[in-house]
């Protein structure tokens, strides 16, 4: 099933208006305050930026370039929902004085959160380590390489193996946008910081975030 390009990218632009509706805030300020709220908005704002490179690269049926992009867009979405536990405060201000080792997110701590969400096999650290190896110069980053070269060829039998690859990444985007969403509106769990969105102004991705629960378009 083809993607609705123009739904992702009105979805996106609605998310991505409203964080720096937040950015207003006190907490925030147009970026000038060292607080969660900005480490966090930051983030976000790099996650809406990077799901836009997604669906372009995507089109272009570029997927060796898809691969290290959204290892990107994981590692900003991670590192905000690591840095919105008001836990993690002390390394969210460390994060924005751009401390050493503090750009990635800690896998542990994040399955714990969900797990005690209700997930009991957590799939982040696999996911992670999935995509780590195909943006990085591996044995199967460079199988990944031939085979989309032999698809530019015009090799005979490389279409229908581009494809089974295609069909798995495009899922990819759907579900990205989704786990973008629900970080931004989340306001149940006691252990984030607050994040003033405005689910009124995202009436488009909200449509999107409730229909998505609807069908199985897990990765």
């Amino acid at each position: 099933m083809g993607l609705n390009y123009e739904q992702i990218r009105q979805c996106r632009d609605e998310v991505e208006r409203e964080l720096f509706m937040v950015a207003n805030h006190d907490h925030c300020k147009r970026f000038h305050e060292e607080t969660q709220l900005t480490a966090v908005v930051f983030l976000l704002i790099r996650c809406t930026s990077l799901l836009d490179s997604l669906v372009l690269i995507f089109q272009s049926r570029n997927l060796d370039g898809f691969q290290p992009v959204l290892r990107a867009f994981e590692e900003s979405w991670n590192l905000a929902h690591e840095l919105r536990l008001k836990e993690q405060r002390a390394k969210a201000i460390k994060w924005l004085a751009e401390a050493n080792n503090t750009y990635l997110a800690s896998i542990p701590v994040l399955n714990e959160f969900v797990k005690s969400r209700g997930d009991h096999q957590p799939p982040l650290g696999r996911d992670y380590g999935s995509l780590s190896e195909l943006s990085h110069p591996t044995r199967s980053a460079a199988m990944n390489s031939v085979g989309t070269a032999l698809l530019r060829l015009g090799s005979e039998g490389a279409e229908a193996e581009f494809r089974r690859a295609e069909e798995n990444d495009q899922l990819r985007i759907p579900y990205a946008l989704h786990r973008l969403i629900w970080l931004v509106i989340d306001q149940d769990d006691p252990r984030f910081i607050s994040m003033p969105a405005d689910t009124n102004h995202m009436q488009l991705a909200m449509k999107f975030f409730e229909a998505y629960g609807m069908v199985d378009s897990s990765p």
